[in-house]
């Protein structure tokens, strides 16, 4: 069973500032470039023949392309036991408004409802027993970190396969916002 998840590209002009982001002395294991991202929907273990039924219900949203913004650095799931490093988007409606039809799409094949709320970020780091005021260093050294607002064209739907060395994205297939 293909493990899914429906995200937005990170534009590659954006790789440089976050691969700066990048402190050996973080215990950590940082996200290569090619799988930055902004995760819509996580869909999880989804049987072969539900597949096709899904690509049609995304193939259905037609909404515009829309800006999306940084807003700054943060880790999951708190500052006192910090396990992803992220940077933080802004809710932007044009995301919400997305981020509800591809929720409405994944519902209506019949796959269960998300399991955590949306929360719009961009993985940077998994952190390794990293300890909190190294954290709560890390973050003040890049309290005012940003990155350019980008315009998202497309989403799309990623095959994650699980390996020793990290994930493997594949993806299956491009959505254009075109609303």
């Amino acid at each position: 069973m293909p493990r899914l998840f429906i995200a937005i590209d990170l534009p590659t002009s954006h790789h440089a500032p976050l691969l700066a982001l990048q402190d050996p002395a973080l215990p950590a294991r940082w996200t290569p470039p090619h799988q930055y991202h902004l995760t819509l929907r996580f869909v999880g273990d989804v049987p072969t023949t539900d597949i096709s039924p899904l690509e049609e219900g995304l193939a259905a949203i037609h909404k515009p392309p829309g800006t999306l913004s940084c807003d700054g650095l943060d880790v999951f799931p708190s500052r006192r036991k910090p396990r992803v490093l992220f940077v933080g988007l802004s809710p932007a409606p044009f995301l919400r408004a997305l981020q509800t039809a591809i929720e409405e799409a994944v519902r209506s094949t019949g796959l269960p409802k998300a399991d955590k709320p949306f929360h719009p970020h961009i993985t940077v780091a998994r952190l390794k027993n990293a300890r909190p005021q190294a954290v709560r260093g890390f973050l003040r050294r890049h309290h005012d970190f940003t990155l350019p607002s980008f315009t998202a064209q497309a989403f799309h739907l990623y095959a994650s396969e699980l390996s020793e060395k990290g994930a493997i994205y594949t993806r299956l297939r491009s959505f254009r916002l075109d609303g």
